[in-house]
């Protein structure tokens, strides 16, 4: 059975979800970008350049140039033209419009178009997002790109069971690591799934699991989101199970 990684040629990384602001990058954030190619990173702010968010990604270990860094610019630059200029000193005065009360940092993202321009830098014929904000997931959907979303603090289990579907990845993962493991499918039979030895059910309007291997942790978020998304109830109460899968995977 294949790897996620098997399955696409070209990888495309939400960059501030890469970084973390307390300890620099997320884990095993190094050793999987030595691991993918081709790659594209893609940032959202408007205040940096390419070379910059490059010279960044250097210090912190990751291994990238500044032609893998996909900037706002960029993705303005091939919205009004089509084309995206070769660089020169005033290549980053296309960024995404913003007010004088709002500053750059601070103006809306235009992930779609960060995609595209990424797609074009890697030639990927079957790339795959790769990503940690839903806003992210919700785009490369939108574009009808694969992603993966990888659960952190701020965009955590519950968020993700109650999204609507055009606003799901296509597969979820506890860490980097994942992208690089077997994705068995999630077995079905009534209000049953199972996967890797976990389990979710939903009786009653009530969404519970039952654990399996901590080696095995994203098929818990993975048998979760399969019952949590086939539920054709009114409500489902997620906090129990949720609750349990947060305390395994602290």
């Amino acid at each position: 059975m294949p790897t996620i990684t098997d399955m696409y040629d070209g990888f495309l990384f939400e960059l501030e979800g890469l970084l973390d602001g307390n300890t620099g990058v997320i884990p095993f954030t190094t050793e999987t970008v030595d691991h993918l190619y081709p790659i594209a990173f893609l940032s959202t702010d408007a205040t940096r350049s390419a070379a910059a968010v490059a010279s960044s990604l250097a210090g912190l270990g990751i291994n990238a140039h500044q032609a893998q860094v996909v900037t706002q610019s960029h993705a303005a630059a091939r919205l009004l033209t089509g084309l995206v200029p070769a660089q020169s000193a005033d290549e980053f005065v296309l960024g995404t419009a913003h007010t004088e009360d709002e500053p750059p940092s601070q103006a809306p993202a235009s992930y779609p178009e960060l995609l595209r321009e990424a797609i074009h830098r890697t030639r990927a014929r079957y790339p795959l997002a790769i990503g940690q904000s839903m806003r992210f997931v919700a785009a490369a959907r939108a574009i009808h790109i694969p992603s993966v979303l990888i659960l952190n603090e701020s965009t955590n289990l519950r968020s993700l069971l109650l999204t609507s579907p055009d606003q799901r990845p296509t597969f979820v993962a506890t860490d980097l690591r994942d992208l690089f493991r077997r994705q068995p499918i999630v077995d079905c039979e009534a209000r049953y799934w199972e996967c890797e030895g976990w389990i979710a059910t939903v009786t009653q309007g009530t969404l519970q699991l039952y654990p399996g291997p901590s080696s095995t942790l994203a098929a818990g978020a993975r048998v979760l989101c399969a019952a949590a998304w086939n539920f054709r109830g009114p409500d489902l109460d997620i906090d129990s199970a949720v609750d349990l899968f947060t305390s395994l995977a602290a």
